[in-house]
C-alpha cells in the first residue's frame, strides 16, 4: 500500500473535511500548486520547490529519503503545500520535512487565506491521511515557528516540545543609523567599527553578495574551508564536510545563472589583504533577509571579528534594501545574533500514526528535552562547548 500511494499522483483525491489531499513522488510534480502559492501565499525558502529539490537529489539521495510532497486543496485550489521526506530507521517509518535537517524552520506553503483559518479540525484529519498513504509510522516535523504570520502554526498539533534553539528575528527600519545606536551601547559601537577600521587598513577592503562565478566559486571554496577548520578547532560537526552537501550549496548558489539573476541563496563575503576573511550565506524571500550559515578565517584578521562586521554590513545594506523589512538569523543563541535581534520559539510536533511510532516518539522527545535543558542552561552549555574544544585540541596534536 505505501509504494503504490507514492507513485505519483495515485489513489485520486480523498476528501476530508473538504480538505483534498494529493501526493506526489517529486517535487517537480507538484511545481504548479508550488508556483501559485508562491505567488499568493505565505512561504518559507526551507520548502521552496528549488531548496528542497537540490537537498533531495543530493543529500536525501545519499540517505535514502524518498520524497512526499503532500498538496491540499480546496474546491481544486491549492492551499497548502507539505514537501515530506520519509526515512527508515530500525524497522520504524518516520515523516519529516524534506531536507529538515539542513534548514533553520519549517513551515511549508500555504494560502492566506486558507492559513489564516485553517483548524486543528481540518488539519489533523489531512496529516493522518498524508501519514496512512505514506505508510508512515510516526510524523515528525521540527522547528516549527510557535506563532507565524500572526497565529499559532496550524501543524501544531497533538504532542509539542519545544525545540533546542530559537531562531533571532528582528523588523528592520528604513534608517540604519539609529537602529545600530538602539542595539547596541557607545562602547560596543565604537569598537565594532574600530574593528571594521583594522580590516579595511590591509587595503582592498570590500564587501559584497557574490554575483560573478568567480566571485561565488571562491567565497564558496573560501566558506568551506574556513567550516572545516572551525569544526576541527571547537569540536562540533561539520555538516558542509561531504560532497552531497557540497553539491547542494553549490546548485542553490548557482554560479553559472546569470550575474543579476534570482538564486535560492546568496554568497556574501568580506575580502581585504588580498584574502575572504569572512563569508554569509544568506536568502532573500518574501521581505524577509534570512542567514544561513556562515564562516570566518582564523588567520592574523581573527582578533578584528571580520564575521561580526560582515554581519553588520550585511544588516545596514538590509535597511536600505527595497522590499526587505525582516532579519532573521536563524538558529543558536550567539552574542551576535542577541545583539541585534529577539529569540522567537520553535516547536517539535511528534504525531504517532502506529504503536512503534508511540514508542520511538516518547524516545525522541525525551533527546529533545535534554538537548534543550542543556542548551538553556548557563553553566552546562558553556562547558560542554569547552569540552568539546578540549576534545578537538587533543584529536589535532601529531604524534611525536
Amino acid at each position: 500500500m505505501p509504494r503504490q500511494a507514492l507513485n505519483s499522483k495515485t489513489e485520486g483525491q480523498h476528501v476530508m473535511n473538504a480538505l483534498q489531499l494529493s501526493l506526489y513522488s517529486t517535487p517537480g510534480e507538484a511545481e504548479a500548486d508550488w508556483q501559485q502559492l508562491r505567488d499568493a501565499g505565505y512561504t518559507s525558502p526551507y520548502q521552496s520547490r528549488e531548496w528542497v529539490t537540490a537537498w533531495h537529489e543530493t543529500i536525501g539521495k545519499a540517505l535514502g529519503i524518498e520524497a512526499v510532497v503532500a498538496v491540499g486543496r480546496l474546491d481544486g485550489k491549492a492551499v497548502v503545500v507539505l514537501p515530506m521526506g520519509l526515512e527508515r530507521s530500525a524497522g520504524i517509518r518516520t515523516l519529516s520535512f524534506l531536507g529538515h535537517q539542513y534548514g533553520n524552520q519549517n513551515t511549508g506553503f500555504w494560502d492566506r487565506a486558507f492559513y489564516a483559518n485553517a483548524a486543528r479540525e481540518e488539519i489533523l484529519p489531512f496529516l493522518d491521511e498524508m501519514c496512512r498513504r505514506a505508510g508512515a509510522d510516526l510524523l515528525a516535523l521540527h522547528n516549527v515557528p510557535e506563532i507565524w504570520h500572526g497565529r499559532r502554526h496550524p501543524l501544531l498539533v497533538g504532542t509539542v516540545t519545544p525545540s533546542p534553539s530559537p531562531v533571532f528575528v528582528c523588523y528592520l527600519p528604513a534608517d540604519f543609523v539609529p537602529f545600530f545606536e538602539e542595539t547596541h551601547s557607545k562602547s560596543s559601537r565604537k569598537n565594532l567599527l574600530r574593528k571594521q577600521r583594522r580590516l579595511q587598513a590591509p587595503g582592498d577592503y570590500r564587501v559584497i553578495k557574490a554575483r560573478t562565478a568567480e566571485d561565488i566559486r571562491r567565497g564558496l571554496s573560501a566558506f568551506l574551508e574556513q567550516r572545516a577548520i572551525r569544526a576541527g578547532e571547537a569540536g562540533i560537526p561539520n555538516v558542509f564536510s561531504g560532497p552531497e552537501a557540497q553539491e547542494f550549496l553549490s546548485r542553490l548558489l548557482n554560479a553559472d545563472a546569470p550575474a543579476n539573476g534570482n538564486r535560492p541563496l546568496d554568497l556574501w563575503l568580506l575580502e581585504t589583504g588580498g584574502a575572504i576573511r569572512a563569508t554569509y550565506l544568506c536568502i532573500e524571500d518574501a521581505g524577509t533577509i534570512y542567514s544561513y550559515s556562515n564562516s570566518i578565517a582564523h588567520d592574523d584578521m581573527l582578533q578584528n571579528s571580520p564575521g561580526v562586521v560582515l554581519t553588520k554590513e550585511i544588516i545596514e545594506h538590509a535597511c536600505s534594501a527595497p522590499g526587505l523589512v525582516r532579519l532573521d538569523l536563524g538558529l543558536g543563541e550567539e552574542r551576535y545574533k542577541t545583539s541585534w535581534t529577539e529569540p522567537f520559539p520553535l516547536g517539535d510536533v511528534l504525531y504517532a500514526v502506529t504503536l512503534k511510532g508511540a514508542m520511538k516518539a516518547r524516545f525522541d522527545a525525551a533527546i529533545i528535552r535534554a538537548k534543550s535543558a542543556v542548551r538553556s542552561s548557563g553553566r552546562v552549555w558553556p562547558l560542554v562547548r569547552r569540552l568539546r574544544k578540549w576534545k578537538a585540541g587533543l584529536s589535532n596534536k601529531t604524534p611525536v
